[in-house]
């Protein structure tokens, strides 16, 4: 979850919090429902979206200069944080995972660019996992 910095949610990010918040989410078609509102919705709660924004990057500086707050990548947020001054916190709810697919043809990886660049993504999403893992082994 990303709020701005000294934000009331961000000082304590409950569940009851979270569901009286507005919010902003990021959704190039408009819709202003999403996977949170799914698990919100299996929850019997509902959260209060005040804005749809196209991309990640309008999303991160609307809530830099707002009371909204947004479900965002938590390591976008990492890396933004200081510019828009904005703080990261852990979402008041199990969300699913989602992952990230890519398609393309044989051929097109024998750029090595496009090669490179698949690669990198797989690194990351398996140092992820990774950390999530130990994560995980390190509570038990």
């Amino acid at each position: 979850m990303a709020a701005r910095a000294r934000h009331p949610f961000a000082a304590r990010p409950t569940l009851e919090r979270f569901c009286q918040a507005q919010h902003l989410v990021v959704s190039m078609t408009g819709d202003p429902l999403g996977f949170v509102d799914e698990t919100l919705v299996k929850q019997g709660r509902a959260r209060r979206v005040a804005l749809t924004v196209p991309d990640f990057a309008m999303g991160l500086a609307t809530v830099a200069e707002s009371d909204l707050i947004a479900a965002m990548p938590r390591r976008f947020v990492a890396m933004h944080a200081a510019r828009f001054a904005v703080v990261s916190r852990e979402a008041p709810l199990r969300l699913r995972a989602f992952s990230i697919r890519a398609a393309v043809p044989k051929v097109a990886l024998m750029d090595a660019g496009l090669a490179w660049l698949f690669g990198v993504l797989r690194e990351a999403v398996e140092g992820e996992r990774d950390k999530r893992r130990a994560k995980v082994r390190a509570a038990r």
